[in-house]
């Protein structure tokens, strides 16, 4: 517990001019961002108590809760799941990372529906799996279930499409092996990729093989 006493000196920090050093009765007592220096209206000659100085401080914690966040999301953007677990991981209070979500979200820094709808969006344009996969790849990174659903259910409309445009992608790889050895791997493929037994079923009866294939199945 910091002690109580006079704000004898602020000054702006070597190693990082947006940081201030305060020091109290002489010595120094904690760093402050300048925002927060700035927010907190703390001024040299302040009698600072025990729960003045709780208030500075945890709105310093929120300072680098934020930063924290900030740069995580600087790569790419990430849900509200994973912006919680990275600030966990570096030990910032529960209160603390409430209140940086909400800030992140108010300023529509995290969207879990943009999230999932840019997800979903390049999972099926680079690489195209059915609803059930992608449902539980959504579902691992801590989205809701009603986004999910809304989202699986605007762009997951044509299943059985989907699956026929990714097997007669796929069919030149298994044109050397027997017709019924090639159809069970694209099948257990299909099913992998996360579409319905009955739509990989049904796209595999639409597959026009080649000619030395035809009537083999």
């Amino acid at each position: 517990m910091m002690k109580e006493g006079i704000v004898t000196k602020i000054e702006v920090q070597k190693r990082n001019r947006k940081r201030r050093s305060v020091f109290i009765d002489g010595e120094f007592a904690f760093g402050l961002d300048e925002e927060v220096l700035y927010k907190s209206g703390l001024k040299k000659g302040e009698n600072l108590t025990q729960q003045r100085i709780k208030e500075i401080t945890e709105e310093e914690r929120k300072e680098e809760a934020k930063d924290v966040a900030l740069r995580f999301l600087s790569f790419r953007r990430r849900t509200e799941k994973q912006v919680r677990e990275k600030l966990k991981k570096k030990e910032f209070d529960e209160k603390t990372v409430d209140a940086t979500i909400d800030k992140l979200k108010e300023f529509d820094l995290i969207n879990d529906l943009e999230f999932a709808t840019s997800w979903v969006k390049d999972r099926l344009a680079l690489k195209p799996r059915g609803r059930k996969l992608l449902r539980q790849e959504l579902w691992k990174k801590g989205i809701r279930k009603d986004i999910i659903d809304q989202v699986t259910e605007d762009l997951c409309k044509d299943e059985d499409k989907a699956a026929l445009e990714l097997v007669e992608k796929i069919e030149k790889r298994y044109r050397n092996l027997e017709p019924k050895v090639a159809r069970r791997r694209m099948f257990n493929l299909l099913l992998r990729r996360g579409f319905s037994y009955e739509t990989s079923k049904n796209s595999l009866k639409l597959l026009a093989l080649p000619s030395a294939h035809r009537g083999q199945d």
